[in-house]
């Protein structure tokens, strides 16, 4: 009768830890679910209203392409300076730390955003006027993203995540003619959760030049395999392009990104923080055993990972080809090569993870030169043929430097360290 009444307490147990996942992971997806039911419902409340000589759709999706590659790029150094604390858990302190450097590391935004912002203004033949209207949309929402770190760290719950990206889509749903009104409600939020360390934003502290550089060309380089197709397929197609297919040939991949980070990402750093107190304590045996424990649980998150990338590739072609066949060409083409970026993505990640950068950064320059190449030999989506074809060779060679990484994430984590010094 105990046992009978153990094993009722731990399913009673099992069924309310996949209740709270799924709960959170819902939270995770907030701004997919929410901006995806919304944008339809606005678009035509948006249609002839210009900026500058462009309509305001076509700068909305402007900032909505650029932002997910951008803000990888200028959310690095926010991390970066934190990092010692991450590992801690203490909330209050890493708060505290982002208050102090997020004055100065916001500024990286700037250069970074001109930058992603040339190419549409002389592709498109922008005015000034839209380019400022860009340039404006596209800093309040790279301040939204930078915040949106707080919401990432260890200690704290979706919830925070999932009401600030409410408040950025019911400000979307109520005035989409007030463009600059959605990342505003987010950045409020987030500076009401900061509220107790506002004091410290006048700390102005910095982290060197050379760092931010760096971290910065690194979250380009690793962004710019899920993103920059997108970005190069708008340019082409003259600021125009079919949102849905896109956007929905996309979403098996960012749902399986962010199942990642909310599932697997968290099994993978208590794997390896025990690595760590095992190298602090105990023998070489028992660091070799358990390294490859860790090496066989991150290949099987990866795994899962891609497994629900595919099988959520299938529903939604499934859905186009019933829901928007004339769009079904186009998803579909999207939904394979987004797989592809999404392995490449996971695997460079996971090598990134373990401190070797040059590798994931490499990667995604080869990216870059075939998405660049893939645009200027062939029109439109016709491109999307020869960037499979190189990204597949991509996924094999991120492959074969994930396996080697992490078959000895013991010397990754330790003895590397120790040479170097």
């Amino acid at each position: 009768m105990s046992a009978a009444l153990l094993s009722g307490t731990q399913k009673s147990k099992y069924r309310h830890k996949r209740a709270r996942f799924l709960y959170q992971f819902v939270l995770y997806l907030s701004p997919v679910i929410l901006l995806t039911s919304i944008f339809p419902l606005v678009t035509p409340r948006m249609a002839g209203i210009m900026v500058g000589g462009v309509e305001l759709p076509q700068i909305i999706l402007a900032v909505a392409i650029t932002v997910p590659w951008m803000s990888q790029s200028v959310c690095l150094p926010v991390y970066r300076a934190m990092g010692d604390l991450l590992g801690e858990r203490e909330m209050n302190a890493c708060m505290r730390r982002f208050a102090e450097y997020w004055m100065t590391t916001s500024l990286a935004v700037l250069p970074a955003l001109l930058f992603f912002s040339l190419p549409f203004f002389f592709a498109l033949n922008w005015s000034l006027t839209t380019l400022l209207a860009f340039l404006v949309l596209g800093f309040l929402n790279m301040l939204f993203s930078q915040l949106l770190v707080i919401a990432n760290l260890p200690t704290d719950s979706r919830n925070t995540w999932a009401f600030a990206w409410l408040a950025y889509a019911m400000a979307l749903l109520a005035f989409p003619a007030v463009w600059f009104l959605p990342p505003l409600m987010g950045i409020f939020v987030m500076l009401f959760v900061l509220r107790g360390h506002l004091r410290h934003l006048v700390a102005f502290k910095r982290l060197d030049y050379h760092v931010v550089a760096q971290e910065m060309l690194r979250g380009f380089l690793l962004g710019s395999v899920l993103w920059a197709d997108k970005y190069l397929l708008f340019i082409t197609l003259d600021g125009t392009m079919n949102v849905i297919a896109v956007y929905m040939g996309l979403a098996p991949a960012v749902i399986a990104y962010n199942y990642f980070f909310a599932a697997e990402a968290t099994k993978v750093d208590r794997a390896v923080g025990h690595l760590r107190t095992i190298i602090e304590s105990k023998g070489y045996q028992q660091v070799e055993s358990y390294s490859t424990k860790v090496e066989n649980r991150v290949v099987d998150s990866t795994r899962r990972t891609l497994m629900i990338a595919g099988i959520s590739s299938v529903i939604v072609a499934v859905l186009m080809f019933l829901l928007s066949p004339e769009s079904f060409s186009l998803a579909l083409t999207v939904i394979v090569s987004s797989w592809l970026f999404l392995a490449v993505t996971v695997f460079c990640y996971q090598i990134d993870y373990l401190g070797s950068h040059t590798t994931p950064q490499l990667i995604g320059l080869a990216h870059l030169f075939i998405c660049g190449v893939a645009f200027q030999l062939f029109p439109g989506t016709h491109a999307y043929f020869a960037i499979m074809v190189g990204e597949l060779l991509l996924v094999a060679v991120s492959y074969m430097a994930f396996r080697r990484t992490w078959k000895t994430p013991a010397y990754d984590l330790f003895w590397r360290h120790a040479v170097a010094w």
